[in-house]
């Protein structure tokens, strides 16, 4: 199915935005990044500021695919911590947004555990059309989806900002809690994203603020130059427009994410039969 925006009719040309100086509008550092809870420990504290955090300004996009090839092929989302899967914690962090999609092929509701669905916002769950067809793909389905009401129309209201997250962030909560605060920054200095980045300098665009009638532009502009599967996010941050992005440098652990068994025993992340996968480094 072919990419089509909410912003702009069928062929027309994306909106031409003046270019802005981007520059970081906040900064969590190591010392912050120690205030959340480390692996093993309770996600419940971390939800609920991140929830707080939120509101009917935000809508949220989770995009749980890919194929965990270096874990087996299984299904990394339902990896656990204190009984949370990491699907559970991405959806947890998103539970004060105005709506959420989680997007990816063969999404179980069931991977929730039940203890925490009366917390959860109700979500919309869409297959990657086609399956596994890249990041740039899932995005443009998972934004397609979202209710944004008249958000992207001048003067319009509902949710102005879409949050995207991977659904394997070994700590979604704490990162959510502390990039959500940035967008209010932003705003003022009429920025369309807040792209987390890490210690490495390495931008981590499936941990980010973008303003959704900016973004529903450039992924028009992505789908019209080549179409959005097989496309990457770097393409979608261009089409934005690198001048619009500003940067929010988070600490290593907030940035996280699960790619391997390392990886997970590094979080304390098993199966929730108690397993952890043992396929691969």
């Amino acid at each position: 199915m072919p990419w089509r925006g909410r912003r702009n009719a069928p062929g027309r040309p994306a909106a031409t935005r003046r270019k802005r100086p981007a520059r970081i509008v906040g900064r969590t550092t190591r010392d912050a990044g120690a205030t959340g809870r480390r692996a093993g420990g309770s996600v419940g504290a971390g939800a609920a500021d991140a929830r707080a955090a939120a509101g009917p300004d935000v809508a949220a996009v989770i995009l749980a695919g890919g194929r965990a090839r270096r874990l087996g092929g299984i299904d990394k989302t339902a990896l656990a911590r204190d009984g949370v899967t990491l699907l559970g914690g991405a959806l947890l962090a998103a539970s004060g947004c105005a709506s959420t999609v989680v997007v990816g092929a063969g999404t179980r509701p069931g991977g929730v555990p039940s203890a925490h669905r009366d917390v959860l916002a109700p979500a919309v769950l869409v297959d990657e059309r086609p399956a596994h067809g890249g990041p740039a793909a899932a995005l443009g389905a998972g934004v397609r989806a979202l209710d944004l009401g008249a958000a992207t129309e001048p003067g319009g209201t509902g949710p102005a900002w879409i949050l995207v997250l991977a659904a394997d962030l070994a700590h979604a909560p704490d990162a959510v809690r502390a990039l959500l605060p940035l967008r209010h920054g932003a705003a003022a200095a009429r920025h369309d994203a807040v792209v987390a980045r890490d210690p490495d300098g390495r931008a981590q665009p499936l941990l980010a603020l973008y303003r959704a009638a900016p973004l529903i532009d450039a992924l028009d502009a992505v789908d019209r130059a080549g179409g959005l599967p097989g496309a990457s996010l770097r393409a979608v941050l261009q089409a934005l427009g690198p001048a619009t992005v500003a940067h929010a440098d988070l600490d290593a652990r907030l940035c996280a994410d699960v790619d391997s068994p390392a990886d997970a025993r590094r979080h304390g992340l098993r199966l929730l039969d108690d397993r952890i996968p043992a396929h691969g480094r």
